[in-house]
């Protein structure tokens, strides 16, 4: 019997929410080596998922292969990131050098998908100035507002935090403008929502970054890792998606 393409996403969601949600809980209030394996488990499923999705398709586009990169150094970063169980000195330079290893890996994974979604949107000519102001100027607005009603203040880094802001929230509205105008039915919420999850994922790791005291919780956790899995699976997808639905 044939398995179609749907079930084997299906099958690698469930998957992929199971071990999700084990590193959530094995991980609080202390990072352990079971989180860790649990952790590596749930961003190895995200990698499978792109690379089927990427020999499914049967594309080697530039919006193909740039986000297969994002996922695989995604998963690098994720390694670099989660290795505090293996460190016992926190402010010994090799826990440095891992933090901004990961650190890097992931800066790396976010220019990828940033030139997946442009490029493969200019290749489309589906670039709309109105569409992509209004997404832009509106989910900054929802970004700055959060963090005046949350009272968020990143000191030295507002300005970097700022500049990043303004470059991930061009990538969703690029993604909206190439939904908009190409994919079906599936692919249009598909390719929509995978970089605002990780708008969302980041900006609830803002929040925890800069207050601790109040959002260094099992929500704000839970919050930020489980959109941040769900945003590379449904960019992993993206890949098949785009071609085929």
């Amino acid at each position: 019997m044939k398995v179609s393409a749907l079930e084997v996403f299906l099958a690698l969601f469930v998957l992929e929410a199971v071990f999700a949600f084990m590193f959530i809980k094995a991980g609080w209030p202390e990072s352990t080596k079971k989180g860790f394996v649990y952790k590596m488990i749930a961003s190895a499923v995200f990698v499978a998922a792109g690379v089927y999705s990427f020999v499914s398709a049967g594309q080697k586009s530039y919006y193909s292969l740039a986000i297969l990169a994002g996922l695989i150094s995604g998963f690098a970063g994720d390694i670099f990131l989660t290795l505090d169980p293996f460190i016992r000195d926190k402010k010994s330079k090799l826990n440095t050098a891992a933090i901004i290893t990961g650190g890097l890996f992931f800066l790396f994974g976010h220019i990828c998908y940033i030139c997946a979604f442009v490029r493969e949107m200019l290749a489309r000519r589906a670039f709309s100035p109105l569409i992509t102001t209004v997404f832009w100027a509106g989910a900054m607005l929802v970004i700055i507002g959060l963090k005046l009603i949350l009272n968020i203040k990143a000191g030295k880094l507002t300005v970097p935090v700022f500049i990043y802001a303004l470059v991930i929230t061009f990538m969703a509205a690029c993604a909206v403008c190439l939904a908009k105008t190409q994919g079906g039915f599936i692919s249009k919420p598909i390719i929509i929502c995978a970089p605002v999850l990780f708008i969302i994922s980041d900006f609830s790791l803002m929040i925890k970054f800069f207050d601790k005291e109040r959002f260094n919780t099992l929500p704000i956790r839970a919050l930020n890792l489980g959109t941040y899995y769900l945003s590379q699976m449904l960019l992993a997808v993206s890949i098949y998606a785009l071609y085929k639905w």
